[in-house]
């Protein structure tokens, strides 16, 4: 008898264990192809050799360096070799978010003249962070469209022409993007753009955006995709992260298209790892793949003006897309849920359901998920107390999450056992089947309303939860209901539920870090909330072996993480040494900002730093380690009064020139909050340019020029209040080579440490009153 109750338990376990082999496999990337493949087919090979020549040196190649021209004079050279005439887009530009520069991108066409607006571009971008090769974001892109390029050479022509595009200074803002969109010739001849991008160095290439034309998009990319990897949570969870790429751009220019990147081992993003050695094959392949399909499908398509019309999506084991009309969601979701509360009436009637135990089923569900959250919360907690998780604001990766993977996913474990144990007798199995199928019901009607992309999870759970219990209500009448029959009610939705999950899960660490781990556990709790109906007919002893089980597992996930460092050499914490010269004081100090907020005993050793963290600049929302540093003369930056007049709001309008004595490639300029800034406008060589406006959490107004001119940059700005001080600071890569000290905090910086994004740098900042008495 103890066997037959607990073999739901038991089929559970094992379907379990059979759907994670069988997503593992099949979100593999694939076999990269060698450099003999047939010359019409993408070879990672091929790509590889590209992606060597342009960034073998590990030098980074950020706007404006000259290791930036270098590879770019290494893309033209290739383009020309394939007989493409490639042209150099110059010109300044500036973003929405106060950034501006001066970007050259790389433009070339396949397929004749581009007169109509039928056009198909394939884009990745060729600048790189100062801190990394940037071998992955993106020269990884950048040679996937050199062997695109050239397999494009060897193919029949297609239906409409490609424009193949390189921008720069994407990283410095999407730069190269808006100054093609905005400028060049052909930007209004392109109706689709395929983007490859990346987050990481490895991983299966997700195509995680699409533009407006989302349901005709959807249907093409399934048909043309070999290994489509994609969903429409993808998209929602993009959006809670703070990033851009430039399909953005291209989204915002009415584009439609597709958006390409990978995400494994995050750690190296952004940083000296992001390299050529540590470049995956076969995830170049996949992406290779996916472009190549992408831009060949839409160069192919006879449908040029498809409706704005949003769908839900998702791959099945990376072999299929399912794609459904998004305005079917909801009534959907209403139907899925009618028909669940009226099986419940006939489960009353039947006597397999009174109204206590459904009571008492739904409060079991919520508890689950309740007593999940609180648990993975708590020991998120205790992990950030102890050391092993970094601190809020922070990267938040550790070198070795797959012990604390496990942990919180068996969370999900000892929830549903307590509950199961709290509830088993008032709720019985159909109690908690109505509970766990009604709680998903109304999420899955709730999400259909607020985040339409998530709904595919929990309207396939609600309709399997539907159609599962049928075989009960029609063998329930007049006899007595099978343990096959009734195992199956429950196992359905959960076993299908976990296995929709499941690819999300799997992403979920590299995409959010830490904060993956309780919304992990959470998602989890919806699955074993089908669990509780196979508990309350199992045996006390089973209930209380999935609860130790689960229990002893997370203590074990959790001992494995304390033991082990948080970070480590192939996985390091973020530690970037500034030096900072006080133009005005003549005065200097390091600033340093560790990702642990712990500065490593060797460098606190190499110079005596203030233990209490400060901010970066006055206004500056970044903290970091303060230490008195010897002061050298360097040149500081320069901001001019050309000309002020008043204007009709009662502001005061002013003219400046900025630029930096010293040749740094970066100059930022704040404006305190006081000055309440109205406009800001740069000159131009096509004329003048409404720039956007950064701001900082105390009110202060920044705008960040990257590769300016030697001359300078000339903006106009519009104050409420003056005269005003603001801040002047210019910043160069690298320390300087005469300080000792940098030297020696730069050796001192442990293997498990490493700088990222700006890397190392040399600021000067001073202050400039601009007072309106000073420029008549």
């Amino acid at each position: 008898m103890a066997i037959e109750d607990n073999r739901g338990l038991i089929i559970a376990g094992a379907g379990v264990a059979l759907l994670l082999a069988a997503t593992l496999l099949s979100y593999r990337t694939p076999a990269p192809l060698g450099p003999d493949a047939s010359p019409t087919v993408f070879s990672a090979s091929r790509a590889q050799a590209i992606l060597k020549e342009l960034v073998g040196d590990d030098v980074p190649h950020p706007i404006g360096s000259a290791a930036n021209s270098a590879v770019r004079e290494l893309i033209v050279k290739r383009l020309t070799a394939l007989g493409y005439a490639a042209e150099l887009q110059a010109g300044l530009v500036c973003n929405d978010f106060g950034e501006c520069g001066t970007p050259t991108n790389i433009v070339a066409t396949y397929g004749g003249d581009v007169k109509a607006k039928d056009a198909v571009l394939l884009a990745a971008h060729y600048d790189s962070v100062p801190a990394g090769p940037g071998a992955s974001d993106d020269g990884a892109g950048v040679a996937n469209l050199l062997e695109i390029a050239r397999i494009l050479t060897v193919m029949p022509a297609r239906r409409h022409p490609i424009v193949l595009l390189v921008t720069d200074g994407e990283e410095a803002g999407l730069l190269g993007a808006l100054l093609f969109t905005r400028e060049h010739r052909l930007a209004g001849h392109v109706w689709a753009a395929v983007n490859m991008e990346a987050r990481g160095v490895s991983g299966p290439s997700l195509m995680f955006e699409t533009g407006t034309a989302n349901a005709w998009l959807m249907h093409l990319y399934a048909a043309s995709m070999l290994r489509p990897i994609t969903n429409s949570l993808c998209y929602v969870v993009y959006k809670m992260l703070p990033n851009n790429t430039d399909f953005t751009i291209f989204k915002a220019a009415s584009y439609q298209g597709f958006n390409f990147a990978f995400i494994g081992d995050v750690g190296h993003y952004h940083t000296p790892l992001d390299s050529w050695a540590n470049a995956s094959a076969s995830t170049i392949q996949h992406q290779g793949d996916n472009a190549l399909s992408a831009v060949l499908a839409l160069a192919n398509s006879t449908d040029l003006a498809s409706a704005a019309q949003d769908s839900v999506f998702f791959d099945v084991f990376a072999r299929g897309v399912m794609v459904w009309p998004i305005a079917f969601v909801l009534p959907a979701a209403l139907v899925a849920l009618m028909l669940l509360l009226a099986e419940a009436v006939l489960l009353s009637r039947q006597g397999q359901l009174t109204g206590r135990q459904a009571a008492y089923g739904a409060i079991g569900a919520l508890t689950n998920l309740l007593v999940g959250g609180a648990l993975s919360l708590g020991v998120l907690a205790l992990l950030r107390i102890l050391g092993r998780s970094p601190p809020i604001g922070a990267p938040p990766w550790i070198a070795h999450p797959v012990g604390m993977h496990i942990g919180f996913s068996a969370l999900a474990l000892v929830s549903a056992g307590a509950v199961a144990a709290w509830f088993a007798r008032r709720a019985g199995f159909w109690g908690f089947w109505f509970g766990a199928g009604v709680s998903v019901a109304l999420l899955s009607v709730a999400s259909a309303v607020a985040i339409p992309g998530a709904s595919y999870l929990l309207l396939l759970t609600a309709w399997a939860a539907v159609l599962a219990a049928l075989p009960c209500l029609f063998l329930g009448k007049g006899r007595a209901l099978t343990h096959g029959a009734v195992n199956f009610a429950a196992l359905t939705p959960g076993l299908i539920l976990f296995a929709v999950l499941l690819p999300l899960l799997l992403l979920l660490y590299p995409a959010l870090g830490t904060l993956a781990w309780p919304v992990c556990t959470v998602t989890l709790g919806l699955v074993t909330g089908f669990l509780l109906p196979m508990l309350a007919n199992a045996t006390r002893s089973a209930r209380q072996f999935v609860t130790l089980l689960g229990a002893g597992v997370t203590f074990a996930g959790i001992s494995i993480t304390l033991l082990l460092p948080m970070y480590s050499p192939s996985w390091p914490q973020r530690l970037n040494i500034e030096y900072w010269v006080d133009a005005d004081g003549g005065q200097a100090h390091w600033w340093t900002q560790a990702a642990s907020l712990h500065l490593p005993h060797a460098m606190a050793s190499a110079v005596k730093f203030d233990p209490l963290l400060r901010a970066r600049f006055t206004g500056s929302p970044s903290r970091g380690f303060f230490a008195d540093a010897p002061a050298l003369k360097l040149a500081a930056p320069d901001l001019r009064i050309s000309a002020t007049s008043g204007t009709s709001q009662a502001a005061t309008h002013f003219e400046l020139l900025v630029r930096s004595a010293r040749g740094a490639p970066t100059v930022l300029v704040v404006f305190p909050a006081s000055a309440r800034v109205q406009d800001v406008v740069v000159t131009t060589h096509s004329g003048p340019l409404r720039a956007g406006r950064k701001h900082h959490q105390d009110g202060d107004t920044a705008l960040v020029l990257a590769d300016i001119p030697s001359a300078g940059l000339q903006f106009g700005i519009d104050l409420s209040e003056a005269p005003v001080r603001v801040q002047v600071f210019d910043q160069s890569y690298g320390l300087p080579e005469e300080l000792a000290d940098g030297k020696a905090l730069q050796r001192a910086r442990p293997q498990n440490a490493t700088s990222s994004q700006d890397g190392d740098v040399t600021v000067v900042q001073r202050t400039v009153l601009l007072d309106p008495a000073a420029g008549r």
